[in-house]
């Protein structure tokens, strides 16, 4: 049997085209994870219905009052503005978690969009901040998890969607030499983040 170049070189763009196609269609596939709560690791269960959000905080982090201003993340092609509705604060450690609402200033997106840009914009944003970026699903909650670094302070931003399709934040903030004694508490309270029926 004779084997013709041109065959060849079909076969090959075509076992080209089957790999770009594989490639597109998982990029965007974010990893399903299973949480193992550690009771030991979190606080007591925070419930909020017009967030539309059932929490725990990482253990001994003490709520605070949130008077905070809304803190607002802009560039040109449109505003957003966070809004914390709960602080808890952990003195010992000097780390922060603030939960709450991102609303952007665009009406014409549909909510669902607007998470999409808000990443972009903080991604951007922090990109030359040592940043690091992954997405995973959780009882079919997508995140979106943003870690970058300023000066001493590791920054860990955690968004989502409630099922009102409103942007959720968790902003958990704490000094880079913390990190060790923090990281399993953090990921404990980010394990028991479920959304509810408003």
């Amino acid at each position: 049997m004779k084997v013709n170049s041109k065959n060849i070189f079909q076969f090959l763009i075509i076992i080209f085209f089957v790999f770009i196609f594989y490639s597109c269609v998982n990029k965007d596939k974010s990893k399903e994870i299973n949480f193992i709560t550690d009771s030991t690791k979190i606080g007591i269960e925070t419930i909020d219905y017009d967030l539309g959000i059932k929490f725990n905080p990482p253990k001994e982090w003490e709520l605070q009052p949130a008077l905070l201003s809304k803190k607002m993340e802009s560039n040109s092609s449109g505003n957003f503005f966070y809004q914390p509705i709960y602080l808890f604060f952990d003195k010992n450690a000097k780390a922060i978690l603030s939960v709450g609402k991102v609303q952007s200033t665009d009406t014409a997106i549909t909510k669902s969009t607007q998470i999409n840009y808000y990443k972009s914009l903080l991604t951007s944003k922090y990109k030359n901040n040592n940043l690091s970026y992954v997405s995973f699903t959780k009882d079919k909650i997508h995140f979106n998890k943003i870690n970058f670094e300023k000066e001493n302070l590791i920054s860990l931003k955690v968004i989502f969607l409630n099922k009102e399709d409103d942007i959720i934040q968790f902003d958990f903030s704490f000094p880079k030499d913390k990190r060790e004694e923090l990281i399993t508490l953090i990921q404990a309270s980010i394990g028991t983040i479920e959304t509810l029926r408003k």
